[in-house]
């Protein structure tokens, strides 16, 4: 075996005692300060139990360590990553670490390529899931049919030698249909109506983005397509085409974002219909001396909504009655329909032929910073600038927080909260209990169990695209539940149920849904 491989593997097995090694006495490598972001990074990979730390499982991030100590920390870390199940966010906080300490982990003769193999720079992870959901209300035109589909996702990470720079792609398959025996019978991917029944095929590179640390002064910089962050997704789950700038200090982490969304039209508010059954009458009106008539204003209270979702923005509409003189009196004519924000859309479509005018523009630019209190209390506060069709392309602002507190081991207390500038529904908040930190416990470990409930309101006007759709969606409120287990090692089962109200639609507007995933993650 090679000498290097051999050190590898000896660092790798010596990390978990380095509480224990005198290495500051002989090492050659300074200090790492206490305040330095690493501290931070490493505690998380502790806790999501990726490295394990001194005894009491922490990193003493009150006194300075080596650059030693810490590169052979990662080097335990990047060891574990290439042995086992990840998530994605503890492989960018090993991605960033083994480029802060490259150097470090070089003179070990630790390299990445010597961990992972230089056969393997480009690594492959991804997920396979059955799904199945139901909508157990019905709607103005009666959309309440189940929905069977499959998802594979294929991720593919490549290291860029000697820079720690990565290329990351992600490749997306879908498969859907609405038969009655949809787990295996999806079988015209034509998007349109086949013997009665609905089936779907989609097939795209979903993101794909270069990241990397700019030296080692904690700057993090990402750009292509790529999904920023946004708060869990609580505000926005849609990729950008753009760049992410990102700094990471002692207990806080800032993220600035911004490009043109890459996002589908349906995903995002769509337009609505609107009833002008009951008005209310202005009494008011000019005279327009040009034409020698009458001009009186008359405003409806206007109805709108979707037949197929509840995810409208605000919009005003406000038909113009012309009161024209006669010889005989007055008549009324020439009724024009003025309507603002295409209907609460974020795609302009043409009243006619009901296409989308695809070269409308979706901008999303956003800072955020993040902030550990203490082990039991973290929080984020973000500022959102969206802008698309809606509002007559007007930005629509978005101030939002969350905060999470663990009330005890395993038990955690989320609370999100973020408000508009478009007036309508401007406000959305999430609060929600979580057991062992769902909706995302790891599925590497068999029978493991997780389960939540909360209590979702998810205004239009103060989300850009979020990602609580399985259960609640946008433009809807309720409470949502759900559980999740672990059958075996990397194969998921979770079950949510959401009963609630829409927020858009005042006739029809009884809400419930199930949903429920089996999922293999390799």
């Amino acid at each position: 075996m090679k000498k290097q491989h051999i050190m590898a593997l000896a660092v790798a097995a010596a990390v978990s005692s380095t509480a224990s090694i005198g290495f500051a006495a002989t090492n050659p490598f300074t200090d790492v300060p206490a305040d330095h972001w690493a501290y931070d990074a490493v505690n998380q990979l502790a806790k999501d139990g990726v490295i394990e730390g001194y005894g009491d499982g922490t990193f003493n991030g009150n006194k300075n360590i080596t650059r030693y100590e810490m590169a052979q920390m990662v080097a335990k870390a990047m060891a574990k990553s290439s042995a086992k199940n990840v998530s994605s966010d503890d492989k960018v906080l090993i991605d960033k670490l083994s480029a802060e300490f490259g150097d470090e982990l070089n003179s070990l003769g630790v390299r990445v390529a010597n961990l992972e193999k230089n056969s393997d720079n480009v690594k492959w992870s991804g997920s396979f899931a059955q799904k199945y959901m139901r909508d157990y209300h019905k709607g103005p035109k009666n959309n309440e049919g189940p929905w069977w589909e499959k998802e594979f996702d294929l991720n593919a990470t490549a290291t860029v030698p000697g820079s720690g720079w990565q290329v990351h792609g992600n490749f997306v398959n879908k498969w859907g249909t609405d038969q009655g025996n949809g787990f295996n019978d999806e079988k015209s991917f034509d998007d349109a109506y086949n013997g009665g029944y609905k089936r779907s095929n989609d097939f795209h590179l979903d993101k794909i983005w270069v990241e990397g640390n700019l030296g080692k002064t904690g700057q993090y910089v990402k750009f292509g397509d790529f999904q920023p962050w946004t708060m869990n997704g609580f505000i926005n789950d849609a990729n950008i085409k753009g760049a992410s700038f990102e700094h990471w200090g002692k207990n806080y982490a800032t993220h600035i974002f911004g490009g043109r969304m890459d996002v589908k039209d349906w995903d995002m508010a769509v337009d609505a219909d609107v009833d002008w059954s009951s008005k209310q009458w202005v009494d008011w009106q000019t005279y327009d001396t040009t034409n020698n008539v009458y001009i009186a204003d008359q405003t409806y209270k206007t109805y709108s909504y979707n037949p197929y979702t509840d995810f409208v923005r605000y919009h005003s509409s406000q038909p113009i009655h012309v009161l024209q003189s006669v010889p005989n009196g007055t008549d009324w004519t020439n009724t024009t329909l003025v309507s603002k924000g295409n209907a609460g859309g974020d795609n302009l479509t043409n009243p006619n032929s009901g296409n989308v005018d695809k070269t409308q523009r979706k901008d999303l630019y956003g800072a955020v910073i993040d902030y550990t209190f203490n082990k039991k209390t973290n929080a984020s506060l973000g500022y959102y600038r969206f802008r698309s069709a809606a509002y007559d392309h007007d930005w629509l602002n978005i101030v939002a927080g969350l905060v999470n507190y663990k009330l005890v081991r395993n038990l955690n207390l989320e609370t999100m909260y973020a408000h508009g500038d478009q007036h309508g529904n401007n406000k959305a908040y999430n609060v929600e209990l979580q057991f062992r930190g769902n909706p995302w416990i790891p599925a590497d470990r068999a029978h493991l169990f997780g389960a939540y409930i909360g209590y979702r309101y998810l205004g239009p006007d103060a989300i850009v695209k979020t990602n609580f759709g399985d259960g609640a969606k946008a433009g809807q409120k309720g409470v949502e539940v759900g559980c999740f287990y672990n059958l075996m090692k990397n194969v998921q089962y979770s079950i949510k149920y959401f009963r609630g109200k829409s927020l858009t639609n005042h006739v029809h507007d009884n809400r419930s849904r199930f949903y429920t995933t089996l999922s293999w993650n390799f």
